[in-house]
């Protein structure tokens, strides 16, 4: 693993312009528990241009790893504007969930986790609770945006 993760380091060296290589390091890094260098990788390939074809996924990798290392409003703020971009990935709403507990917005991250689980479940796998649960979930966003407000 670590011969990989070298070689794509390389790649990325060679080619600091190439938004794939990029990525490909960020990921790469990522895995080996290396975040500090992958959100330096992260940052260049979002500054390239990421492909539309590869953007969820790299979005989630990027956002989760902007909290790993403490910047935490970025990551909000990265994973907010996905969620607002593309309502439709539940994942956004996951991991958005994560980074507003770590910045200490407990009501906001329930709420957004409540929401991903009703975007989840679907249908009746909720027993007949989904009208309840989106109940608390609306409160609960009612709740955090008046302490924001």
């Amino acid at each position: 693993m670590d011969t990989d993760l070298e070689l794509i380091l390389a790649r990325a060296a060679e080619a600091p312009d190439d938004v794939l290589a990029r990525v490909a390091a960020a990921y790469a890094c990522d895995r080996a528990e290396r975040e500090a260098e992958a959100v330096a990788h992260y940052d260049a390939a979002w500054a390239l241009g990421v492909p539309i074809e590869l953007r969820r996924r790299f979005l989630v990798g990027y956002g989760s790893t902007l909290r790993q290392v403490g910047r935490l409003e970025e990551s909000v703020a990265v994973l907010g504007d996905a969620c607002g971009a593309d309502p439709g990935y539940p994942a956004y709403k996951v991991f958005l969930a994560l980074a507003l507990f770590s910045s200490g917005e407990r009501t906001a991250s329930v709420a957004t986790l409540l929401d991903a689980v009703l975007d989840v479940a679907g249908g009746s796998s909720l027993d007949g609770y989904e009208r309840a649960i989106a109940e608390y979930q609306r409160q609960l966003l009612d709740q955090a945006l008046a302490r924001s407000g």
